[in-house]
Order: structure tokens, then sequence, then C-alpha cells
């Protein structure tokens, strides 16, 4: 998985969803980003100071299947970064499908049997 900054996280997944205008899926989760002392990137025995201060981080992961993608947004970008996003979908908006209803069978009930006294 690449981290991107986060402008070229929204360049590359504007260019996901151009390639994939009329044939596949991209798929976007959104968390909260938590510092863990099992991070793959700390050296072993290095601890990761928790402070109670530590502005709180959005992880953001898009994938095709094939390519995948990621950044991690801090409080203070939060509102530009979701502007921007806001574009993205909304531009490649008019590549979903509509789902086609299909009409419900309206089924007649059938009168309750009278009992005879």
């Amino acid at each position: 998985m690449v981290l991107l900054d986060n402008d070229s996280f929204l360049n590359s997944l504007n260019k996901l969803y151009t390639t994939h205008k009329t044939k596949g899926s991209v798929w976007v989760t959104m968390k909260r980003f938590v510092e863990s002392d099992d991070n793959p990137k700390h050296k072993k025995g290095e601890k990761v100071e928790k402070t109670d201060d530590e502005e709180p981080k959005c992880l953001i992961r898009a994938t095709d299947g094939r390519k995948k993608i990621s950044t991690i947004v801090p409080q203070k970008d939060v509102q530009l970064f979701q502007s921007s996003y806001k574009n993205i979908i909304l531009s490649h908006y008019d590549n979903l499908k509509k789902i086609q209803k299909t009409p419900k069978v309206e089924q007649k009930k059938k009168p309750a049997a009278r009992k005879a006294n």
C-alpha cells in the first residue's frame, strides 16, 4: 500500500475513478488513525509516546482490487480535504449505474373462510 500526501492521494483517486469509468469498481474506506507500538515502521523496543493532546487523524484508503493507495488526514486539514474529495465524487457521480426497480406483483388476499355455527 502506498502512503501518499493528501493532494497526491486525491489526484491518484481521480485517476482510479477515471480508469474505471466504464467498467470496474473503486472502494474507499475511512477510519480513525491511531499510532500503535506494533506499527512495523517502528524499531523493536522503541515505544511510541502517547499524549492526550495528540491531534486526531483519519486514515483514508482506496483500492480498485489491484492498486492500493492511502493517506492520513490531520484534523486541521479535514475541511479542505473533504471539499476536494466531494468535488471528485460529484465529477464521477454520473458513472454510477441506475438500479432497475422491478415492479412488485400484488398478491390478492384470500377472504378468510367463515366457520358455520
